[in-house]
């Protein structure tokens, strides 16, 4: 139950990652290939292989989404399942077209967008609890890349987890994971809070888990 009710919280978080329109996606992919040449160093021939598999990696994705797009509860874990097997199927053949290097230098940029990205789902999340909590500018700013943290170990653990059935040991082992990972964010937390600001944050956490059991 843990498992499932914190996919549903994280696929937001997902489909921002994923879902872009098509004229989105075609000046990304210019603008990708372009940051992409340059940082590893791609030849004429491999420019050309690469925008091809990212037409294909994009045109397979939006077959999967459009798959969900209608249903009324969509199942998050199949989906992130789904989007998961198209996205390992082309890191395979991106494979065959760059050098060890390259590809290591590739997961490295990804890693690095996927950062930025967490960063700003991060400040926009503190910013609601800001004025609650009665955090401090500099404080906003220390906590950051703590929830940043957190949000984007969560995600990529259930990504990875994600789709078909898991084995009873299998589940426990990714709960346990998750609550590592909340209490690893806490911990962070509480050296930037003071206690009387976490108390505030329990009690803000506590509302919104209620407001969302009455929607």
């Amino acid at each position: 139950m843990m498992i499932r009710l914190i996919l549903k919280r994280t696929a937001v978080a997902f489909l921002f990652l994923f879902m872009t329109t098509s004229q989105t996606f075609a000046q990304e992919m210019e603008t990708a290939v372009v940051n992409l040449t340059e940082t590893l160093n791609l030849t004429e021939k491999q420019v050309a292989q690469v925008q091809t598999l990212m037409v294909q990696y994009r045109a397979k994705l939006d077959g999967v989404l459009l798959k969900h797009e209608g249903e009324e509860e969509p199942d998050v874990a199949e989906m992130i399942g789904e989007v998961r097997d198209v996205r390992d199927a082309y890191r395979k053949d991106l494979q065959e077209i760059l050098s060890k290097e390259q590809y290591e230098g590739y997961l490295a940029a990804i890693d690095s967008v996927l950062t930025d990205m967490f960063n700003d789902l991060a400040e926009i999340r503190l910013m609601d609890v800001q004025s609650e909590v009665g955090l401090s500018d500099d404080q906003l700013v220390s906590l950051i890349p703590i929830v940043s943290k957190g949000l984007k170990s969560t995600v990529q653990l259930l990504f990875e987890n994600a789709g078909g059935r898991l084995s009873v040991p299998k589940k426990i082992k990714l709960s346990k994971n998750v609550k590592k990972i909340e209490k690893e964010r806490r911990a962070g937390m509480e050296t930037i809070l003071t206690p009387d600001q976490m108390v505030l944050y329990d009690a803000f956490k506590e509302e919104q888990k209620a407001n969302r059991k009455k929607k």
